[in-house]
């Protein structure tokens, strides 16, 4: 009886591998979710850490990965070609896009998909503005612009390696909150 026991409690005694798979495909299954929130959790707060990586390293590192149907145009004929559509970055929901150009990673774009009332209440920035400020220190620069009916506000972190920025941009038909990252480019004088 307690041998029948002890088998009904671990039968992997009798059948190792076929339990041992079982077990495997049952965990990644229940624990998929976690895993995932984790995963993106530490690629999307260490954005930087993607930065002049190659296509096929984000493409082979981060399976959540979905490619555009139509990649969005962005500086230096870089295209927006890879999305996380749902990720928390300082406590709010964002989308993540990957840029790449020369078949590099060369910008990072996290777009709040707060609801319009949250944006115009200015949460995800003031929530994001913290976030930033807690890993890179006050903002180097800052502003706002009235103007046409559109408000902007926006504020500027560097690393040495890193240029970051949150912008804010209030219509009466749109509101949004983005938080980008891009390699810093220095120039000198005699390149301007």
């Amino acid at each position: 009886m307690a041998l029948y026991c002890y088998k009904c409690i671990c039968p992997f005694l009798r059948k190792p591998m076929r339990h041992l798979i079982q077990c495997l495909i049952l965990s990644m299954v229940a624990y998929s979710t976690t895993a995932t929130a984790q995963r993106c959790g530490a690629t999307c707060a260490n954005a930087e850490s993607w930065l002049g990586s190659s296509e096929q390293a984000l493409m082979g590192s981060i399976p959540e990965l979905k490619r555009v149907p139509k990649p969005a145009l962005g500086p230096r004929n870089s295209r927006g070609k890879w999305v996380i559509p749902d990720i928390v970055f300082a406590t709010q929901s964002y989308s993540v896009t990957y840029f790449i150009g020369g078949g590099h990673v060369t910008r990072i774009e996290l777009l709040s998909s707060a609801s319009n009332d949250q944006c115009t209440h200015r949460i995800p920035f003031e929530l994001a503005l913290a976030e930033l400020g807690k890993t890179y220190g006050e903002s180097h620069a800052s502003g706002t612009f009235e103007g046409g009916g559109v408000s902007t506000q926006s504020a500027a972190f560097a690393t040495d390696a890193v240029d970051v920025s949150l912008h804010l941009s209030v219509s009466p038909d749109e509101c949004s909150t983005r938080v980008i990252y891009k390699t810093r480019q220095v120039k000198d004088a005699s390149e301007l």
